[in-house]
């Protein structure tokens, strides 16, 4: 980790745990670290969250959780691990899986929520952050999966780790990772949060275009995007050629919204070998293969207004995979008023969230009660998490298959 980083974070640092505000609420609160070190609260009763630059000091800790950290040999070098617990006990533990960022293993307040509510978590640092070698733009789905059953074999140590109830949740990317992961270790549940179940080049075409729309792009400087985009890719997968790549890249090279897809208008076509491998592993990946096998219980939530995973697509055809594997627990939501990240929003946009800014209405409910049920964990009284849905909330369908 870099001094100036560490010296940030410290300044910021705090105890993941259960905390009273000055109104009296009570909140799961805890660190986030992506690009910057913040504090990341959500208030379980109403789902609203946010984030701070400091922990008030007008806040009060009610639960704490605890920290252990530990450094993990995977195959493509070191991780930086932590297991969080409430208490000494053994228990159903959840290994979190980042999105595509550069996120550390200070996930906000998901560790504090599953901890303090009888599921034990760990948190790792992404590739090229904190602790953790490597570059995260750098590796793709495959080689995440291979760092997450790394450490899914380092807890077969652990004490505190039911090495027997040990599960996934993933977020956006993340999606792609689990599955794999499920595959190769016996997983015994997923979660999993915006999920996508196209390739991950088809995933670019329809994030290019629901960006092109926001930023106000019209249908023909959209489409030369995506026909460029696809050209590299194809290029990078080997299925089209260089020179075609080169030759689309040269009709675009002065539009102003190369930068918006971080492309560069003096890029060399082809680029260097090792920068086409690093291309290939993160860019080029299908799941149809692996999800067609995937038998674990899932849990599934979506946006409907998603603008990055095309959930209209792609939750039917999670669905249809797993079924295909012949799962028999598959829990599927999808929220008619959110994005990506379960946010409320009308239109789905990042920028466009509701105020004040909120999850979906049984957000913490959801995942603890799904586990609940299911027996990884026994809900607690620290903070009511019992409250009927709204509107909102029960306009979602939830399928269970058995």
């Amino acid at each position: 980790m870099h001094l100036l980083f560490s010296a940030f974070l410290s300044a910021v640092s705090m105890i993941p745990g259960l905390y009273h505000d000055q109104n009296g609420r009570s909140l799961y609160a805890a660190l986030d670290v992506e690009d910057a070190p913040v504090v990341n609260w959500i208030d379980p009763s109403n789902q609203h969250d946010g984030v701070l630059p400091a922990l008030p000091k007008t806040w009060r800790l009610q639960r704490r959780v605890y920290e252990k950290r530990v450094t993990v040999e995977a195959p493509q070098g070191r991780l930086g691990v932590s297991l969080y617990s409430a208490d000494r006990e053994r228990r159903a533990t959840v290994i979190l899986i980042h999105g595509n960022d550069n996120q550390t293993r200070d996930m906000g307040y998901l560790i504090p929520m599953f901890a303090l509510n009888g599921v034990n978590v760990v948190s790792y640092d992404q590739r090229g952050t904190g602790e953790s070698t490597g570059s995260w733009q750098e590796d793709g789905p495959e080689q995440r999966a291979a760092d997450v059953s790394a450490i899914y074999d380092a807890l077969q140590r652990e004490q505190l780790v039911d090495t027997k109830r040990i599960g996934l949740w993933a977020f956006s990317n993340g999606g792609w990772t689990a599955p794999i992961v499920s595959l190769q270790r016996p997983i015994a549940f997923m979660m999993l949060v915006g999920a996508p179940a196209s390739s991950v080049a088809d995933n670019i075409y329809y994030e290019i275009r629901q960006e092109g729309s926001h930023r106000g792009f019209d249908r023909a400087t959209t489409d030369q995007a995506v026909k460029t985009m696809r050209a590299l890719l194809d290029a990078v997968a080997g299925i089209g050629s260089w020179e075609n790549a080169a030759r689309q890249y040269d009709v675009v090279r002065s539009q102003p919204w190369l930068a918006a897809l971080n492309l560069s208008p003096t890029m060399k076509i082809p680029p260097p070998q090792q920068r086409i491998d690093a291309l290939r592993r993160a860019d080029i990946y299908d799941p149809a293969q692996t999800l067609a096998r995937v038998t674990v219980p899932t849990l599934a939530l979506y946006g409907a207004l998603d603008r990055a995973v095309d959930t209209a697509h792609d939750a039917p055809m999670l669905q249809s995979a797993f079924k295909k594997a012949g799962m028999t627990d598959f829990t599927l939501r999808v929220y008619p008023h959110a994005g990506h990240s379960l946010f409320v929003s009308q239109t789905g946009y990042p920028d466009q969230r509701s105020s004040p800014r909120r999850r979906v209405p049984g957000y913490t409910q959801m995942m603890l009660g799904w586990l609940e049920t299911r027996g990884f964990t026994k809900a607690t009284a620290s903070v009511s998490e019992n409250r009927a849905p709204d509107a909102n909330e029960a306009a979602a369908f939830n399928l269970k298959e058995s």
